[in-house]
């Protein structure tokens, strides 16, 4: 009937039913061959239906399957945003300025929404909520008064949009990897080498441009040609060079100087942890680590050397039995190569080394724009909003056509660049936000250094760079930072 087959277990059940359907139905009448017409009837009906059934069942099965999973969709997204990630810069000058796609540069929020939606997605069907720590309360409570001070100040949609990408859109990132961390199937050594793998790339890409093709090549993928300059609405310089001393700073096929040496210095603790274990390839680590610090030197970055020097003291307090137990040559044999290092780059630049480092005009302007930051915040400690203070200010407020140097200093770009990272929490969120934001900073280097000591100095050597720079606006560096650290944190209980 209908055409279908039995398999064996529907011809079991079969049996079953038809020792049942001959006991009832065997006739007690001389209509013998009704009664068992009756029961064919009744057997072979109920034993089709068994089989509909099983078929029905089988096809929701396969159309079930045929929806996406929202944990593998996860997966794959995650993956794949960290392989985007490094090639940020490139990618979305070439195909937004030089080809005119719009809106391209948002693809970053494009990501990080379809991780939400389908983490989201994920603890519906499963029923489930996600379990909640201090960290959890602490971001959450940064992110509510940042956006509460900002509403009260009378601020508009513009201010919580561009804000919020400059001020927390990292910390979404760490929350969805750090809750999104059951939902990734793989390791975190694992997540590790694909995203090593496409920096790696990434930067020896940098490498060719400097060194190979030179850097008017990046004029070819939409980069401008004025140097050192850039505006607001346009794309990356070439390059960028120091005046008076005639240098080109390195930033590879990324959007400066400052830029590249916070890619490196996250590049380099996460790579540091990858190989910790691998002793086979610990002299090839050696040579590339040189490159990476010889690449860092090239940037000219002060407040990325800085922060090397300040993420290796606290490693070392942190691990000093350790350090002492185990790598005792290893250690003497790094600070013989710095300070080779630093001799070689005096020799060099001995005649200009003065106008590098110190940089009187450039130190003057970083010092005057902090006074400026601290200044603000001491005429509202309580914060003045998301937006008003950082890159995002130029979404936020037109300034007038009046020279940086000249008329009211609200219509001047030093007004609302602090120079700080710090400095720019404390006049947007005040006193309340920039604890908030220090608590949240030193829990997660806190839970971090039992994990990976190496990529918890790195992460001290960005929080440096930000004392004296706003390191955190570069989104795309600042979403591989957090999305790495959230995964580490929350895949802490099953490493």
């Amino acid at each position: 009937m209908y055409g279908i087959s039995y398999n064996s277990q529907e011809k079991r059940k079969y049996k079953i039913i038809s020792i049942f359907a001959f006991k009832d139905s065997t006739p007690r009448s001389p209509y013998r061959s009704y009664g068992s017409l009756r029961y064919s009837l009744f057997s072979r009906t109920l034993q089709d239906i068994i089989v509909l059934s099983n078929f029905q069942k089988k096809l929701s099965l396969r159309d079930t399957s045929l929806s996406p999973n929202p944990s593998v969709m996860f997966n794959r997204i995650f993956r794949i945003f960290l392989i985007l990630l490094p090639w940020s810069v490139l990618g979305t000058v070439f195909f937004g300025s030089k080809l005119g796609l719009p809106g391209v540069s948002f693809f970053k929020e494009i990501f990080l929404i379809l991780l939400i939606s389908f983490l989201a997605w994920d603890y519906f069907k499963k029923k489930t909520f996600p379990k909640l720590d201090v960290l959890d309360y602490l971001i959450a409570s940064y992110i509510g008064y940042l956006v509460i001070i900002t509403l009260v100040n009378g601020l508009g949609l513009a201010s919580l949009v561009y804000g919020g990408r400059y001020d927390f859109e990292f910390l979404i990132a760490f929350l969805v990897a750090k809750h999104g961390s059951p939902l990734l199937t793989g390791t975190v050594s694992q997540y590790l080498r694909i995203f090593l793998l496409s920096a790696s790339l990434a930067l020896f890409a940098g490498l060719l441009v400097r060194f190979i093709f030179h850097e008017t090549i990046l004029i070819h993928f939409g980069f401008s040609g004025n140097l050192s300059n850039w505006s607001f609405g346009g794309t990356p310089p070439i390059y960028h060079g120091i005046d008076g001393a005639r240098v080109k700073r390195f930033q590879g096929i990324f959007d400066g100087p400052n830029p590249a040496a916070y890619f490196i210095l996250v590049y380099a603790g996460l790579l540091f942890h990858y190989f910790r274990t691998k002793k086979e390839y610990h002299f090839l680590l050696g040579l590339w680590t040189i490159v990476l610090l010889g690449l860092v030197f090239l940037t000219y970055s002060r407040s990325a050397l800085i922060g090397i020097v300040v993420g290796c003291i606290a490693l070392v307090i942190f691990s000093l039995r350790t350090i002492w137990r185990k790598y005792k040559k290893e250690s003497v044999t790094v600070l013989l190569f710095l300070a080779i290092l630093s001799g070689l780059f005096y020799l060099r630049y001995e005649g200009t080394i003065n106008r590098i480092i110190l940089r009187p005009g450039s130190s003057q302007g970083h010092f005057d724009r902090a006074m400026t930051g601290l200044q603000r915040f001491a005429e509202h400690p309580m914060g003045q909003g998301l937006g008003t203070a950082g890159p995002a200010y130029r979404y936020v407020v037109k300034l007038a056509d009046t020279p940086i140097y000249g008329g009211d200093i609200k219509t001047s770009e030093d007004y609302y660049i602090p120079e700080s990272w710090y400095i720019q929490q404390l006049v947007e969120g005040g006193i309340i936000g920039f604890l908030l934001f220090c608590a949240i900073m030193g829990t997660i280097a806190w839970m971090l250094f039992p994990l990976s000591p190496t990529f918890f100095a790195s992460f001290v050597a960005v929080l440096t760079m930000n004392l004296f720079l706003h390191s955190f606006e570069s989104v795309y560096i600042s979403l591989i930072l957090f999305l790495m650290l959230g995964l580490f944190v929350g895949k802490r209980k099953g490493r």
